[in-house]
């Protein structure tokens, strides 16, 4: 029996999951939480062989949960189970330990193969996020791996971001418009392949473009 633990803020998402799983013959739901802190707490407890985590949660994001998961249960195998289909989440997600990735379009028969899959050993990814996943690793071979260079002005932005200073903030430090802020932040994440503020300072940080 593959035991399954949901995190997913979504209830009526979460309880159609948990009930569609526990219909099947070899899945069972042993947990299920809205938010990731709970979420840790029961499954250092019940150490589940799957976990279905969703990106966007209240509190601590799904990202900056998963190798916390790890932490807690370092037998079980993460699903990303999420509205978005960005390559850079996905990228991230499974560079940074997840067994798979669904899309919550996914089909009830495609659920229930990725967990399967994973809780085997193997690995899963969506078709409908393969291709852009692909276009991304085509990208940084063609790059030598690395990342296109930042301006001097984008790195002084992006030590800003990562004080946690707002665009006003920056501008006014930086004696910039704020529509010139906001062109460099789009800039910035084109580069970096990232999603958001929070995105861009940890691949910042990662990469070690910022101490």
């Amino acid at each position: 029996m593959i035991q399954t633990y949901l995190i997913d803020d979504h209830n009526a998402v979460r309880e159609s999951i948990a009930t569609m799983l526990d219909a099947s013959e070899d899945i069972r739901v042993v947990g299920q939480a809205a938010d990731a802190e709970t979420g840790l707490r029961e499954i250092a407890t019940l150490r589940p062989d799957v976990v279905l985590l969703d990106l966007k949660l209240p509190g601590k994001g799904g990202l900056a949960a998963l190798p916390e998961v790890f932490a807690a249960a370092p037998q079980s195998r993460v699903i990303v189970f999420t509205m978005y289909d960005n390559p850079a989440f996905v990228w991230e997600t499974i560079n940074g330990g997840a067994a798979g990735y669904l899309l919550k379009t996914a089909s009830k028969d495609e659920v229930l193969r990725a967990i399967r899959a994973v809780a085997r050993g193997a690995g899963y990814l969506q078709a409908a996020v393969t291709m852009p996943v692909l276009k991304r690793v085509a990208h940084d071979a063609r790059s030598s791996g690395s990342r296109r260079d930042l301006t001097p002005r984008e790195r002084e932005i992006l030590e800003a971001l990562a004080e946690g200073q707002s665009n006003k903030l920056i501008a006014h430090q930086l004696s910039l418009s704020e529509e010139t802020v906001k062109s460099h932040l789009r800039s910035l994440y084109e580069k970096l392949g990232a999603a958001d503020r929070a995105h861009a300072v940890s691949i910042a940080l990662r990469q070690r473009l910022i101490e």
